[in-house]
């Protein structure tokens, strides 16, 4: 029997995300938790995050692409990530179409991740102050859509490489958590690989909201975490899906 708890590792994980800076933001204590324990983990970026800056004055979109793939890369070395993958598509105009759905199952059929991590479709508003970017809507349904039914049916698309059915789907920024993971030890890097995108925070100090965050306190845009052990300082939100049980 699998566990799928918050002690669970995998033995290899995919995250989905739609931009530099997501997986750092939502899911990187987890990912830097799993990668310490040995789990081999891939980041998939659908968009370089060509559009993600208000100084249009000092960057272009291949610029910036550039800038933020680089940044990228020096985080996944502080977590622990094996690997990126960069799709390049524009940011803040992917779509949820079956030629995305299919680079994703090229990727998940290619790395055959025991889990993947991606956003929920589902969220649309966090409290009364942040309204979900579209891309990221859009990555979580076609995350999701690529891992079930997709990657695993073998008569679809054999052509991107023998069918994977994926284990679990860790759905992060999610109203409906259900599995909190422990981040204390791994959270200063969180905040590391967080100050590595200079290009999205400058000098901004952003510890402060990552401890309130992961603490439950303050103007945390998740739930509480009240059903997680009391001992735990600092965790990660999860809505668990469990798609293989035996």
């Amino acid at each position: 029997m699998v566990r799928y708890d918050a002690d669970y590792i995998p033995r290899s994980a995919m995250a989905i995300y739609a931009h530099p800076d997501d997986i750092e933001f939502t899911v990187s204590g987890t990912v830097a938790k799993w990668a310490d324990a040995g789990c081999d983990v891939t980041s998939v970026l659908i968009t370089s995050g060509d559009s993600g800056t208000h100084e249009y004055e000092k960057y272009t979109r291949k610029s910036l692409a550039r800038v933020r793939e680089k940044e990228s890369s020096e985080a996944a070395k502080i977590l622990g990530i094996s690997r990126i993958v960069f799709l390049r598509k524009h940011d803040c105009e992917i779509e949820d179409t079956l030629a995305l759905r299919k680079a994703l199952v090229r990727q998940i059929r290619k790395f055959r991740p025991e889990v993947v991590l991606c956003g929920d479709p589902q969220s649309l508003f966090f409290g009364d102050r942040y309204i979900n970017h579209p891309d990221h809507i859009v990555a979580a349904k076609a995350a999701l859509g690529a891992v079930f039914p997709a990657c695993e049916m073998e008569l679809l698309w054999p052509e991107l490489g023998k069918a994977h059915k994926v284990s679990a789907v860790y759905i992060s920024s999610t109203m409906q958590p259900d599995t909190w993971i422990d981040i204390t030890e791994t959270i200063g890097r969180k905040i590391e690989a967080l100050r590595v995108h200079r290009s999205q925070l400058g000098d901004r100090d952003i510890a402060p909201m990552i401890y309130a965050w992961a603490a439950g306190e303050g103007e945390t845009p998740f739930p509480k975490m009240e059903k997680r052990d009391r001992a735990v300082k600092y965790a990660e939100p999860f809505r668990v899906m469990r798609l293989l049980k035996d």
